[in-house]
């Protein structure tokens, strides 16, 4: 009997040391309980080693967030676009999420910004080059993609428990023999939403020249043809990643699909209203292309004329919400540093013979100083008319960190 006993605890052991092992491939699944999203960008931008400057406040606000909320998003630029490029700077403020989020059981993605990746030719482009651990634009995202394990077929978030879907697109990169690498592509599903993070970001998405602005050597430091082929890749995988969570949730049967980005891709007039995609004439794309030569260089570099390199991806994420007017597509951005909570496209009027969507919203955090006292909740409810609700939250205890009030020393 006692024999018997014994062989049953052991089988008992194994099995669970192997539904362990299996645990630890596929992740746990996401339950979303709080039915809640917790958003901020553009943020810390302080010394990430010294508490005097700033980086206790932020850890405050992580902690509150991880409270508060199921999923926490960084929307990328995790340090100020002059600091140099190196792995504490950039890292730091993602490993203090994981590490808050990891305890309290919260899940963690993350969209990487410009300033992580396009603005590190800074530092070398300068008339007096600065010392920084990456130049270009591809080292860094690829030392990003490796130190905090976003890797294509790293099938979890950012905390390493949960199991997320990953985007693995067919194909190679247009001009080029590489395949498409979506990697900050990620896709969780909640309770009453679908959540999902596309690479899309600042600084023109790859594409802007900074050679008038102080930095000179720009193209000779990261060359136009490799940013070139950065966001061709970023443009293909985001159109197809956003079909994707916009399917998962009509087939689930959710209400609302939440998209997480660093930077906006559309154009706001003076109202807040969506009046298209940015085009080289509105962002200071490039002197060394521009309105009459950008379609010729893009067309030499991948063998495609790009004339309006953002137009592909506003024009699809407008048809896919005219297609699907029963979901609430709620996108989540950062970069500009001031929070807003818009309608896409509200000018548009319903006249007849136009049907116009009035189901893509737009939320951008706050950003800067601010960032670091604030937050973004997006509170999700399958129940209610409106299946998300935005709210700016202030957080009391980042607020009574040192440095005290809604202030902090810029790290660059």
């Amino acid at each position: 009997m006692k024999f018997l006993i014994a062989l049953a605890f052991v089988a008992t052991l194994v099995s669970a040391e192997k539904e362990e092992r299996q645990l630890r491939r596929a992740g746990k699944k996401f339950r979303g309980k709080k039915n809640a999203v917790c958003a901020i960008g553009c943020t810390p931008y302080v010394n990430p080693v010294d508490p005097l400057k700033g980086i206790d406040k932020y850890k405050a606000l992580v902690d509150d967030m991880t409270d508060s909320c199921d999923l926490i998003l960084h929307l990328g630029d995790t340090k100020a676009g002059a600091a140099p490029c190196n792995n504490t700077i950039m890292t730091e403020p993602l490993k203090i999420i994981v590490e808050s989020a990891k305890a309290k059981g919260v899940a963690f993605l993350y969209s990487i910004g410009d300033n992580e990746l396009n603005d590190c030719h800074r530092d070398g482009s300068r008339s007096s080059p600065r010392a920084a651990e990456f130049y270009k634009a591809a080292d860094a995202r690829a030392f990003m993609i490796s130190e905090m394990k976003m890797d294509v077929n790293f099938d979890k978030d950012m905390t390493g428990v949960f199991a997320v879907e990953a985007h693995r697109k067919n194909g190679t990169i247009p001009g080029t023999t590489k395949p498409y690498s979506c990697d900050f592509d990620k896709l969780l599903v909640s309770k009453d939403a679908v959540i999902a993070t596309i690479e899309s970001m600042g600084s023109s998405w790859y594409l802007a020249d900074q050679t008038k602005q102080g930095y000179p050597n720009q193209d000779a430091v990261d060359p136009l043809a490799d940013r070139l082929g950065m966001y061709l890749n970023a443009k293909d995988c985001a159109i197809e990643w956003i079909s994707h969570a916009v399917n998962r949730a009509n087939a689930l049967g959710k209400k609302a699909v939440i998209i997480g980005m660093q930077a906006h891709f559309w154009v706001q007039d003076q109202y807040g209203s969506v009046v298209g995609p940015v085009t080289g004439a509105l962002d200071g794309i490039g002197e060394y292309y521009n309105a009459t030569n950008l379609a010729a260089k893009t067309l030499a570099l991948t063998g495609v004329a790009i004339a309006e390199p953002f137009k592909p991806l506003y024009d699809h994420l407008t048809a896919v919400a005219k297609a699907n007017p029963n979901l609430l597509i709620q996108t989540v951005n950062a970069d500009s540093h001031i929070w807003t909570d818009i309608r896409a496209n509200s000018a548009v009027n319903n006249n007849p013979g136009i049907i116009s969507n009035q189901n893509w919203m737009i939320h951008q955090t706050e950003g800067d100083s601010r960032a670091l006292t604030m937050y973004s909740k997006l509170t999700v409810d399958a129940d209610a008319f409106n299946p998300v609700q935005v709210n700016q939250i202030w957080s009391k205890k980042a607020f009574d960190t040192i440095p005290v009030g809604h202030t902090y020393y810029r790290y660059a």
